[in-house]
């Protein structure tokens, strides 16, 4: 993930917009997905087999997957404010500048790209896999929670005021009970 990081940051400071592909090979790591999934792995099993080591070592479909669903995810619903602050690249902008297209066409292949990615995720899901069905379902849930997460925008980095009354109702003024 640091050198995915550092790959990012030499495109920032070069202000080089790479190619689409380029981008995408790079950003599934630095997303973080793998580290959780990682981390995740092994607070689940108890029983470690050298199988899913080697699996997790070489970035099996299931890792890959949802890491690339959570970074599209969070390029689809970041990328308005990208935009506005000139940020050198996303998924978006890399696959904007490389076909010359719009920016609701760039949209509308991320979001084909999602739904291509979930559907071998789901394919891969049910196939022989070395890891366990809770690890499965966590790999799931990392891809469920960042559509969920990003699907109106960006509410962390650039919050509206809807984002801000559900942090308020929540943690600032909770329901009395």
């Amino acid at each position: 993930m640091l050198k995915a990081f550092l790959i990012e940051a030499k495109w920032c400071k070069q202000k080089n917009i790479p190619k689409f592909e380029e981008y995408l090979n790079n950003a599934w790591m630095s997303v973080s997905g793998v580290l959780i999934l990682t981390h995740a792995y092994f607070l689940l099993n108890q029983n470690i087999t050298k199988e899913a080591l080697h699996s997790l070592q070489n970035y099996h479909h299931l890792l890959r997957q949802p890491s690339t669903i959570f970074r599209l995810c969070n390029d689809l619903g970041t990328s308005k404010a990208e935009l506005e602050r000139g940020e050198a690249a996303s998924s978006i902008i890399c696959y904007m500048r490389e076909n010359g297209v719009s920016e609701e066409c760039a949209h509308k292949y991320i979001n084909n790209l999602l739904d291509e990615t979930w559907k071998k995720m789901n394919k891969d899901r049910v196939t022989n896999s070395p890891f366990s069905n809770s690890f499965i379902e966590t790999a799931m849930n990392l891809a469920r929670i960042s559509q969920c997460t990003y699907q109106y925008g960006d509410a962390h980095g650039a919050p509206d005021a809807s984002a801000k009354n559900r942090i308020r109702s929540l943690i600032i003024e909770p329901l009395a009970l």
